[in-house]
């Protein structure tokens, strides 16, 4: 692994961590504002010391920061992504699972609309399978659907007597 130097850039790795900071002499970022930074000629040894661990720790990453994934804002912007092919859209719910800026909840409504979208248009499998895995992931639970039960009834016997059980909705 690379080690990190002075005018390497470095970016917050905001899936693990929303801020590191140095103070003086050092780098400081924080989600939304500075999340990445060049290190600079001013920092010590320690400083560097410390950014590295960071770096081997993935709080840190060397380079550029990882983009991060978009929620859609309405429900066109789902249709739309469903048009986008099976492979974007694998990327895409990736993504939205793996941030952690996003709500489980927010997480769950979306994948579930997702799914509900694609049953409704093209029902691929590998699309519904890709946003079922991504709530079994987050822990969500797909809405519970009502189906029409029948009341069944079970006539045991033994020896002279016979006992009535009942088993129904």
């Amino acid at each position: 692994m690379q080690e990190a130097k002075r005018g390497d850039r470095v970016s917050l790795n905001t899936s693990k961590r929303l801020y590191y900071f140095q103070g003086a002499g050092g780098i400081n970022l924080g989600e939304g504002t500075e999340e990445m930074a060049v290190i600079p000629e001013t920092a010590t040894e320690q400083h560097l010391k410390q950014i590295n661990h960071a770096i081997k720790a993935e709080h840190l990453i060397l380079g550029w920061p990882e983009k991060k994934a978009e929620l859609p804002d309405r429900d066109s912007d789902i249709k739309i992504m469903l048009e986008s092919g099976r492979n974007k859209i694998d990327d895409w719910v990736h993504g939205i699972k793996m941030d952690k800026n996003i709500t489980n909840q927010a997480k769950t409504e979306l994948f579930e609309k997702l799914m509900e979208f694609e049953k409704a248009g093209k029902n691929r499998k590998s699309v519904i399978s890709s946003a079922e895995r991504a709530l079994s992931y987050i822990g969500g639970i797909s809405q519970v659907e009502d189906s029409e039960q029948q009341k069944i009834e079970i006539k045991l016997t033994s020896g002279t007597e016979d006992t009535k059980v009942e088993q129904g909705t």
